[in-house]
């Protein structure tokens, strides 16, 4: 692949997240995928992730935030996209003038897009979020009736969906998620039974949809196995998902360095035997973590090596002994390398967290290279 003289960079293959699209569609039939691109799609890319979803069959895209959703529509996405959170009241406007599909869970803010749907003579699909024990944001269960009622009597309103988020679904067999399930049945029910007609009802998320069918309702929200990483090490060989990301970095110095000189900032890590030490240009200012140093492999010419030392901000080292390592060598940091891999769910565990964070860390400023296949 032609990167153009970076240094660093991202590889995504749009052809593995339309098959995730597929294959998780597959698992949940009668029922709409909702692709979900938040945090830049999980630092794979957010217009090039949607429209590879959309292509696998998703019907919908989901996202956090508005200024997510405003680069869906600049880039040409013209799907229905879902805005998971509030905004500040004076998004409101914005969102009926994009076309956007608002989550309510306020008076204050169902108000305000009320006024916004008015003023510009629109009729606003909404989906009231349910809190069903997560605790972020949404409608408690005592609360949903009468937030019903007001919005049922605001003009440019109409209800569509509702729907709740699982807070452990990432362990099969959870009894959380069955309390959680039965829950949400139980307000969609009083909902319809208040005269409101649910187009859409939905609580799963990648893992409900691989584990849990019961969940799966009239629309299922994949984030994470769309991009072909595991919602939790239970689910490993549960369906056939193909992880999207690599990431990788061009050597771009080797250095002879005698036996006992110390590495990098702290000179935590010393050459127990001359050899040669090369720079690697990515660090933590490009979402690998510090967290690695001394403790993550790279890839280079099929073979695995250890950071040496410490991760700096734009760059770092790794003793390859007497190896055969030149200037322009790739070094896979993510991804495979002949025979070897390196997952998102290795490096998670490095630093004790989870393979979204990882690949989600990626900042803007790496640049991002799309093909399929």
């Amino acid at each position: 692949m032609r990167t153009r003289g970076h240094g660093v960079w991202v590889e995504v293959d749009t052809a593995a997240i339309s098959h995730n699209i597929k294959v998780l569609g597959g698992r949940a039939p009668g029922a709409e995928v909702m692709g979900v691109v938040k945090g830049y799609a999980y630092g794979h890319g957010n217009p090039e992730s949607a429209q590879a979803m959309l292509d696998g069959g998703a019907t919908r895209i989901g996202v956090a935030r508005v200024a997510e959703a405003l680069h869906l529509r600049d880039a040409g996405v013209s799907a229905p996209v879902h805005v998971f959170t509030e905004p500040p009241f004076d998004a409101a406007g914005t969102m009926v003038e994009k076309d956007l599909t608002p989550t309510v869970y306020t008076q204050e803010f169902a108000r305000a897009l009320s006024d916004a749907a008015v003023a510009l003579d629109r009729v606003v699909p909404v989906h009231v979020k349910l809190d069903t024990g997560m605790h972020r944001v949404g409608l408690l269960a005592d609360e949903a009736p009468g937030a019903i009622d007001v919005l049922k009597g605001l003009p440019g309103i109409e209800i569509e969906g509702a729907w709740s988020h699982l807070a452990v679904a990432d362990s099969i067999d959870h009894p959380f998620t069955r309390k959680q399930l039965d829950l949400f049945v139980d307000l969609v029910g009083k909902i319809e039974s208040a005269g409101v007609s649910l187009r859409y009802k939905h609580l799963a998320n990648s893992a409900a949809t691989m584990s849990l069918p019961e969940s799966h309702f009239d629309l299922v929200r994949c984030g994470i196995a769309s991009y072909g990483l595991l919602p939790g090490p239970d689910f490993a060989g549960m369906v056939d998902l193909r992880p999207a990301l690599v990431m990788r970095a061009r050597v771009n110095m080797v250095k002879n360095v005698p036996a006992g000189e110390r590495l990098s900032y702290g000179l935590q890590y010393e050459l127990k035997d001359a050899g040669k030490v090369v720079t690697v240009p990515a660090g933590y200012a490009d979402g690998y973590a510090r967290g690695y140093s001394g403790k993550a492999d790279v890839i280079i010419n099929g073979k695995r090596y250890c950071v040496s030392g410490t991760v700096c901000m734009d760059q770092f080292l790794v003793d390859v002994g007497a190896d055969d390592v030149e200037v322009g060598d790739v070094a896979t940091l993510i991804g495979r390398d002949g025979d070897e891999e390196i997952s998102a769910e290795e490096l998670a565990a490095i630093i004790d967290t989870i393979n979204y964070e990882v690949t989600s860390r990626i900042p803007s400023r790496v640049p991002r290279f799309y093909g399929g296949g």
